[in-house]
């Protein structure tokens, strides 16, 4: 089954677990403004560096969970992650290659926004790198255009963006 590449509104997100995966999804879904709800039994201690809520619940079950656009199952139970994979909506499971949803390597600045994936963390990690370096400055600039840019033909905004020409790169 293909992947499809899209851009999520998410404004509460659940995450399943308290190890090292869930504080790596957690630190990411806050950078971005997410409202986080951690759900664990045992409280990590990673979570008191974060703005997010913390539920003390050993869970067994998806109906045992608060409500939310996307949830994240980072538990060491596989058995527990598939059960919560099948039936909620948006589950990113952290313990299979090919989960339902990824979280991509984010590039940001402002409302500009480049997602990779790869499916191979370190290679995606990598192209995050090199779209840093030659797309930085790049991204920048296009988030600051201003909000009419959508009336601008294309050539304007390549013009716009540091004067980079398609056929240049």
């Amino acid at each position: 089954m293909p992947y499809v590449p899209l851009f999520v509104r998410v404004e509460r997100a659940v995450i399943v677990g308290g190890g090292r995966v869930a504080e790596r999804k957690a630190r990411t879904l806050v950078d971005l403004g997410v409202d986080v709800t951690v759900v664990a039994p045992e409280e990590p201690e990673w979570i008191r560096d974060l703005p997010v809520r913390f539920v003390r619940r050993r869970v067994e079950r998806p109906e045992n969970l608060p409500e939310a656009d996307l949830y994240v199952a980072a538990t060491d139970d596989p058995d527990l992650n598939a059960r919560l994979e099948s039936a909620l909506s948006l589950v990113n499971r952290v313990d299979t290659p090919r989960p339902k949803v990824r979280f991509p390597s984010v590039l940001r600045s402002g409302d500009a926004v480049l997602a990779i994936s790869t499916g191979k963390p370190r290679v995606t990690r990598a192209l995050r790198m090199i779209a840093a370096e030659l797309l930085g400055p790049t991204l920048r600039k296009a988030a600051e255009l201003p909000d009419d840019v959508r009336k601008w033909s294309l050539e304007r905004v390549i013009n716009e963006l540091e004067g980079l020409r398609w056929e240049d790169q």
